[in-house]
């Protein structure tokens, strides 16, 4: 299991879901956030939170950094892959693999 975490701009985000939708990765949570800008000022950013199993990692990643690409900006976001030890569905009380 993998927590990807992706660091963009707002007004990527819906073009993001929908690649992502295409590759049937549907469940995500969508933060808003403030970075620091080239300038050192402050700059509103959206991070994505993706909890993945290893199968689905390579799509996730893929459908993410196309959108990003295709944008031909230069400050294009950050993706990240960390290890995930746990996952739990508290409403079914199911862990695992299955809970992503």
């Amino acid at each position: 299991m993998r927590l990807v975490l992706a660091v963009l701009r707002p007004s990527q985000v819906e073009s993001v879901r929908r690649a992502l939708d295409s590759v049937d990765v549907t469940r995500l949570t969508i933060c808003d956030a403030q970075g620091r800008g080239p300038d050192g000022g402050l700059v509103q950013e959206s991070i994505l939170e993706i909890a993945v199993n290893d199968d689905f990692l390579d799509r996730t990643t893929q459908a993410i950094a196309d959108v990003l690409a295709a944008s031909g900006d230069d400050d294009r976001g950050r993706l990240f892959s960390l290890p995930m030890a746990e996952a739990v569905q508290l409403y079914r009380a199911v862990r695992g693999p299955e809970a992503v």
